[in-house]
């Protein structure tokens, strides 16, 4: 059995056939677009890259480029060109459940969580957020989400919480969650609220 230290900046992945390639749903998911000489070496560069999910490569022109998505917000096309292939990055719940929360030292230098600086633990890193048991990807707007941390809060994007206490989905704007505890003191104002809001 391999121990922790024998999985840093090690990944497993999936390739497609080849003539497909990576469409993300939103461009701000593009986080590399550049040559590389082989598809080994575009993997290896995917791998190096904690934010990185997924990559496609074309033989053709050579390009390589990564993605902060999957394909809960991208797809795999088919093109007319077969020189084309997308890899993903495969990940399971015990890639993160042994570290999560753990002392920065069970993290170190692990593509998978980082170490806080404000809590000295291992937590999710960037644009993703902790599920229970991993670390899935933020999500964008108009997603439905269940937790207050799901969505992008670089894009401005907040979990909004209805009036019965539950999440809802990622709008832009006002974060709801400081009102649903104004709810709890006074429901009819928050009634009200949320009817202006309409």
């Amino acid at each position: 059995m391999s121990s922790p230290a024998h999985a840093i900046y090690s990944s497993t992945l999936s390739l497609s056939l080849q003539g497909h390639e990576f469409q993300p749903q939103y461009g701000v998911q593009l986080i590399f677009n550049e040559t590389a000489e082989s598809l080994l070496l575009c993997s290896a560069a995917c791998n190096q890259n904690p934010s990185c999910r997924t990559f496609d490569y074309d033989s053709s022109p050579h390009r390589c480029r990564l993605f902060e998505a999957d394909l809960t917000n991208g797809a795999i096309i088919a093109m007319a060109s077969q020189t084309s292939i997308v890899g993903s990055v495969i990940l399971s719940a015990s890639l993160y459940a042994s570290m999560y929360n753990q002392s920065c030292s069970a993290c170190r230098e692990n593509r998978y969580q980082s170490c806080s600086s404000t809590t000295n633990t291992c937590q999710c890193p960037g644009n993703s957020y902790w599920n229970g048991s991993m670390c899935p990807l933020k999500l964008f707007e108009n997603t439905a989400c269940s937790q207050i941390d799901a969505c992008r809060s670089d894009l401005n994007l907040s979990c909004i919480i209805n009036s019965y206490g539950e999440f809802t989905q990622c709008l832009i704007g006002i974060n709801l969650f400081t009102i649903f505890v104004y709810e709890n003191l006074n429901t009819d104002t928050i009634f009200h609220f949320f009817i202006k809001l309409k």
